[in-house]
C-alpha cells in the first residue's frame, strides 16, 4: 500500500469520532423536525436520514481539516517547488538514520539541482554538512544559496541567516562578515526576540573592537 493511501486512511479513521458525533445532531435535529410538524414522513424513516446527513457532512468538513492540518505541516518541513510534500525523500531519512551523512549529503544537493527554486533539500544539506560532518565552511555557501533564492519563505530566510551568523561567530569564523550578516538580519527582520540578540551581538562585537565599526 503506497503512503499517499496510508495517509487517507489515517485521515478518514481520525474524522470518524467527530462525524459520528454530527450523525447523530442530525438524527437528533430530523427527529425534533418531525415533531415540530415542518416535513412529513414516518420517523423511523426520517431520523436515520438525518444521521446519515450529518455523518458525510462530518465526514467531508472534519476530513478536509484533517487532511488540510497534514499537508500544511509537511509544507513546512519539506515542500516541493509545487508547494507538496514529496515523501519519496523518506529514502534519504533513512540514510541519515544509518548515520550515512555523506551518501544522505549527496542525495541532498541531488534532489536541490532537480529543484531550483526549493530552499528545503539545501538546507537539509547544510544542516547535514554543518552539524554531522563538522565542516561549517563547505555548509556556508549553501545556507547562502537559500538567503539569496528568490521568492522564498521568510521562515526559511531567517534560518538560513542564523545559521550564516553562527558560523561567522564561530572559532575561526569571519567576525568582520558576521556585522555584516547581523545588520542583514535586523534589516529583514526588524522585530522580535532574534532582532533584539542581534543588536545585541553588534554592540558586543563593537565593544570588543574598541567601538570601531
Amino acid at each position: 500500500m503506497s503512503s499517499h493511501e496510508n495517509r487517507t486512511i489515517r485521515i478518514a479513521q481520525s474524522s470518524q469520532p467527530q462525524a459520528l458525533i454530527l450523525g447523530l445532531l442530525g438524527g437528533a435535529f430530523a427527529f425534533a423536525v418531525r415533531l415540530a410538524g415542518m416535513t412529513k414522513g414516518p420517523v423511523l424513516l426520517i431520523v436515520p436520514l438525518g444521521a446519515l446527513f450529518g455523518y458525510g457532512v462530518g465526514r467531508a468538513i472534519f476530513g478536509l481539516l484533517l487532511g488540510g492540518g497534514e499537508r500544511l505541516a509537511k509544507d513546512l518541513v519539506f515542500p516541493d517547488a509545487e508547494g507538496t510534500y514529496a515523501p519519496q525523500y523518506s529514502q534519504i531519512d533513512a540514510l541519515e538514520v544509518q548515520e550515512k551523512h555523506t551518501e544522505a549529503l549527496e542525495a541532498w544537493l541531488a534532489v536541490a539541482a532537480e529543484r531550483p527554486n526549493n530552499p528545503s533539500p539545501l538546507l537539509r544539506a547544510a544542516d547535514l554538512q554543518l552539524r554531522k560532518l563538522k565542516d561549517p565552511q563547505g555548509a556556508l555557501p549553501l545556507y547562502e544559496r537559500v538567503r539569496r533564492m528568490p521568492g522564498v519563505r521568510d521562515e526559511h530566510v531567517r534560518y538560513a541567516l542564523q545559521k550564516i551568523i553562527d558560523i561567522h561567530l564561530s572559532p575561526g569564523g569571519d567576525e568582520g562578515r558576521a556585522l555584516v550578516e547581523l545588520r542583514r538580519f535586523i534589516e529583514r527582520f526588524p522585530d522580535g526576540r532574534e532582532a533584539a540578540g542581534a543588536r545585541a551581538a553588534i554592540a558586543r562585537i563593537k565593544a570588543q573592537r574598541g567601538g570601531a565599526d
